[in-house]
């Protein structure tokens, strides 16, 4: 099964154990993992019927039942305690914080945390940190149009982040791969676009002038 560069990344993260992929969708991480021995057995989970409907075809029709179990479930609230790995990717930031806060009890036996937000990316990496777990990997890539951050913590002691770990990732900023660097040149271009009308408040022109040397004091 081909996986988009986007879950090709997060697959890559992925160690070997037993996993639950959150909002699992069309079930194609998951299957890839088990279909090729990253994971001994996979939760698939959605929440709505319609998805788990498409979710337990798609199960079947790859002939993995037998190692991938699709779940009806709202986020992690009744994940199986034989989970060590849990992915949570496609969703808003504040979702995923919401979704690992809810049931912070379910996290008790859970190693991995693998993490692909849309937004809020600063706020949870410091809320998931502050669950008592670390930032053991990041990626960051470019797929139709969008910058994708991949996020992987694995329990461990507290971690401290200064703000610019927060802001920009404390490996993303230290490996500066090509994709990270384009992003925020992109992120100035913008800025600077911005600043050209004349007619936005002072206390915007100061927000974005300090976001922009920001950025290029990690770049």
């Amino acid at each position: 099964m081909k996986l988009s560069k986007r879950l090709q990344a997060i697959y890559d993260m992925v160690p070997c154990g037993v996993a639950a992929d959150v909002g699992s969708d069309h079930g194609k991480l998951i299957i890839s993992l088990f279909e090729n021995g990253q994971i001994s057995k996979g939760y698939a989970i959605e929440n709505k019927v319609g998805p788990f409907n498409r979710l337990k075809k798609a199960i079947e029709e790859n002939n993995v039942s037998e190692g991938i179990i699709p779940m009806l479930s709202d986020g992690i609230s009744e994940l199986p305690s034989d989970v060590d790995i849990v992915i949570i990717a496609g969703m808003g930031g504040f979702n995923v914080i919401d979704i690992l806060k809810k049931n912070p009890g379910k996290l008790k036996n859970v190693r991995t945390i693998i993490v692909d937000a849309h937004n809020a990316i600063p706020e949870l990496r410091k809320q998931v940190c502050k669950m008592g777990y670390v930032i053991a990997d990041e990626d960051i890539v470019y797929e139709s149009g969008v910058y994708y951050e991949i996020i992987k913590f694995i329990s461990g002691e507290a971690m401290y982040l200064d703000d610019p770990d927060i802001e920009f990732g404390p490996i993303l900023r230290n490996e500066k791969s090509c994709t990270f660097k384009e992003k925020y040149q992109s992120r100035i271009k913008e800025i600077d676009k911005l600043l050209m009308n004349k007619n936005i408040p002072e206390t915007k022109v100061k927000k974005l002038n300090l976001e922009k040397e920001r950025i290029r004091a990690v770049l």
